[in-house]
């Protein structure tokens, strides 16, 4: 008798073919499917069409618009750079903090004369620092071969 019901459940289960046993009815699923389809569409169409939103996109559009013509009027790259580097650069004050520019037939003098500065003569320190350093190497590496060829002496106890 089991046996019997449990073929007329499988024939059953075969003969529907629009039955899914994880999902349930197929027929169900599709209209559940095209519902959402049509909630998205529907959404998104009203999402893209609503005032707030074109009007930000107006606005950020105009907004790169005016940076881009302001950027080209202004010269570029290269003239952002000479503007930042006058900003930048320390220029001269004269007495009172204002800028000048300095003529090129002045000049300060406090009546000392100018003396050049005599280079000096001879070896320069840094080669007496670097043999310095070479003798010590030496001397240290002569030490450390020496040690390694010295026998040590084992007394027997």
């Amino acid at each position: 008798m089991i046996l019997g019901e449990t073929e007329s459940i499988l024939s059953r289960h075969l003969q529907d073919d629009d039955y899914d046993d994880f999902f349930g009815n197929k027929k169900k699923r599709k209209a559940r499917r095209a519902k959402r389809k049509a909630k998205r569409i529907a959404r998104r169409t009203i999402r893209r069409s609503a005032p707030k939103r074109i009007e930000r996109k107006a606005k950020r559009t105009k907004f790169f618009k005016d940076v881009g013509q302001i950027y080209k009027e202004a010269g570029g790259a290269t003239a952002i750079g000479q503007v930042i580097d006058s900003f930048t650069t320390p220029k001269p004050l004269d007495g009172y903090g204002a800028n000048t520019e300095l003529p090129s037939d002045f000049s300060v003098d406090l009546g000392a004369p100018e003396v050049p500065e005599e280079e000096k003569k001879g070896i320069p320190t840094i080669v007496y620092v670097l043999g310095g350093v070479v003798v010590v190497g030496v001397i240290g590496l002569a030490v450390m071969s020496s040690s390694k060829n010295k026998q040590h002496q084992q007394y027997p106890q």
